[in-house]
């Protein structure tokens, strides 16, 4: 069985090659490409040597035969009926580079990606891999929904069609399988919704330390002639002011006449003045006694 359908896929690369033939290297910029009917086409992982498997694309171009049917699912086995009759004109096929290439954002990619499947999951990967660039991205086209021991259909991937190539407005065998996207991805590159990654946690604040009520510093000093102590809450050195003078007695008025330049304390005159100078006794404080002079004033 699988010596049967190695030579019917020899038999398709074979044909292949008569009727298409090598195509030299050519600027991507050259070429273009336009639309096809998609029912028309249809891509399918062809087995071949020991659990090998490429790309086939068959295409109708009359309806006088099939030249494929499905069957199945999961994945869809397709059976290549073009290989039972003399398909020339109603049916095409293209097995290699040749025949088929990537183009992406109007860009043709078959110098730059190869082609291939590749088995993944319990499925068969329709997928792009740079030619020279081991760590490029790979550019997945289609899968095969499951794995079978035949011919399967190709599921091309949402955004993905078949195109034809054109040069100078004339249509081509060339067949593109087309993606206006212009960055390449994967499967495993798109972020899955279901899953999202969890942000990292907030930074917690650190704790404040409770607002303590300002100390206030009571500064004493020693209390100077004429003063009174400064009042709690008031500022030490802020000089506090004087008591008025007593009430005169009746009786002859006096003057003080300081000795010093300091400030004398207020002398109480007496019932009977004097001519001779009076010394008041020393303060609390025992600062040095300053001595006035009491004089009539008649």
């Amino acid at each position: 069985m699988n010596t049967l359908r190695w030579l019917q896929v020899a038999a398709l690369t074979t044909a292949s090659f008569l009727s298409v033939g090598a195509l030299n290297p050519t600027t991507a910029a050259t070429f273009d490409n336009i639309e096809l009917d998609q029912n028309n086409l249809i891509a399918v992982a062809a087995p071949y040597g020991e659990n090998k498997n490429q790309l086939l694309i068959i295409e109708q171009i009359s309806s006088k035969q099939p030249c494929w049917s499905e069957s199945g699912s999961n994945p869809v086995s397709v059976d290549p009926l073009l290989l039972n009759f003399n398909f020339t004109g109603i049916c095409d096929r293209k097995t290699d580079s040749n025949g088929y290439s990537i183009r992406m954002n109007g860009e043709d990619m078959g110098l730059q990606y190869l082609i291939r499947l590749v088995e993944r999951n319990g499925e068969l990967l329709l997928v792009g891999t740079h030619r020279t660039d081991r760590k490029a991205p790979e550019i997945e086209i289609g899968r095969t929904m499951g794995l079978g021991d035949g011919f399967e259909k190709i599921f091309l991937n949402p955004g993905w069609r078949f195109t034809k190539r054109t040069y100078q407005g004339k249509a081509l065998g060339h067949v593109y399988l087309t993606n206006d996207s212009a960055t390449p991805y994967t499967r495993e590159s798109i972020p899955n919704p279901s899953n999202p990654q969890a942000l990292p946690p907030s930074p917690q604040p650190l704790p404040s330390d409770p607002i303590s009520e300002p100390v206030r510093e009571l500064i004493f000093t020693k209390p100077q002639a004429g003063t009174t102590p400064p009042e709690v809450g008031s500022p030490a050195t802020r000089p506090q002011p004087l008591p008025p003078a007593p009430a005169q007695r009746s009786g002859t008025p006096v003057f003080v006449v300081p000795t010093t330049p300091q400030q004398a304390e207020p002398v109480v005159p007496g019932d009977t003045p004097t001519t001779s100078p009076q010394t008041l006794p020393p303060p609390p404080s025992q600062e040095p006694t300053i001595p006035v002079f009491v004089v009539p004033t008649n």
